[in-house]
């Protein structure tokens, strides 16, 4: 009696084992993980959790990143607009220099010096996803207003830059009053104003001081545009660089939590074949009567 009770007991305890094993392979199988709980391998789990929280850093770069490029697109075009619109008064403020000119051309300069003035006050007042482009830190007011018939630059001299990777920062809002004004005494827009009204009366010294306070803009509005060109080849050199990084990290948290299905499924199906010798096993066992033994 004592050989059978050890044959059940034993057999019981293999098809427990056995159960134990299919189950934990058939999960690894269907979840891919190879570690369940960090008891399963500490050591594993923590890597598992720095490289989770690695890929998670990248991502939250990747995002800023995207973003940062769409203002910086916009930026990119918005100086573009200013530039050509700058070069358009130069080409007017010229046609009306000369003693020669007549008054129908130089009403015609003027009235296309105050176009350009009022498409370089809508440009400079941007906005991007309800922040203004040119107002500095201070995004929530638009940066030039005439409510009290000249022109004020309501913004701060405080650029905006984010960090678009551990290394890389990009400008995404800018100091609207370096460009338009700089060290000047008057900004731009008030340069135009003044410039249309020289125009217009043939006051020759007015055009000439103008012509070279749009000459000093167009400076300022190009550098500022090639600033931004560098920070969105900067952000591109990010991109390319965070991606490489999200692959090395991914690479490690599969390394350190991902289950070698192959391995799994190989010992899952022993694991059942185990189950099932042991349930047959002790179903031979458990028809043992008192009868064999009497004999």
């Amino acid at each position: 009696m004592r050989v059978t009770f050890n044959t059940v007991r034993d057999g019981l305890g293999n098809i427990q084992s056995a159960q134990e094993q299919y189950a934990e392979t058939q999960w690894q199988v269907s979840s891919g993980l190879r570690v369940r709980v960090p008891s399963d391998d500490p050591l594993s789990a923590q890597r598992a959790i720095q490289d989770q929280a690695q890929v998670s850093g990248i991502d939250a770069y990747s995002q800023i990143g995207d973003s940062a490029s769409a203002r910086l697109s916009s930026l990119d075009s918005t100086l573009g607009d200013i530039v050509t619109r700058l070069t358009q008064a130069l080409t007017a403020a010229h046609s009306a220099q000369g003693t020669a000119v007549s008054q129908t051309t130089r009403d015609a300069a003027a009235s296309t010096l105050l176009a350009a003035r009022d498409a370089i006050a809508g440009d400079i007042n941007t906005t991007f996803n309800g922040a203004y482009l040119f107002s500095g830190s201070n995004a929530s007011v638009e940066p030039y207003s005439n409510g009290s018939g000249s022109w004020v630059y309501q913004g701060d001299a405080n650029p905006v830059t984010v960090s678009v990777d551990p290394n890389r920062t990009v400008t995404i809002g800018v100091d609207g009053q370096s460009v338009l004004k700089g060290s000047d005494a008057t900004d731009v827009l008030t340069t135009l104003d003044n410039l249309a009204t020289a125009a217009q009366a043939g006051d020759e010294a007015g055009v000439a001081a103008g012509v070279d306070a749009l000459n000093r803009a167009f400076s300022r509005a190009t550098t500022a545009q090639t600033r931004v060109g560098l920070d969105e080849n900067t952000l591109a050199d990010g991109t390319d660089h965070l991606s490489t990084l999200r692959m090395a990290a991914t690479t490690q948290l599969s390394n350190d939590q991902d289950a070698n299905l192959a391995d799994a499924i190989t010992k899952m199906n022993q694991a059942q074949i185990a189950y099932q010798s042991a349930l047959g096993a002790v179903s031979t066992a458990s028809k043992t009567s008192l009868l064999d033994y009497l004999r």
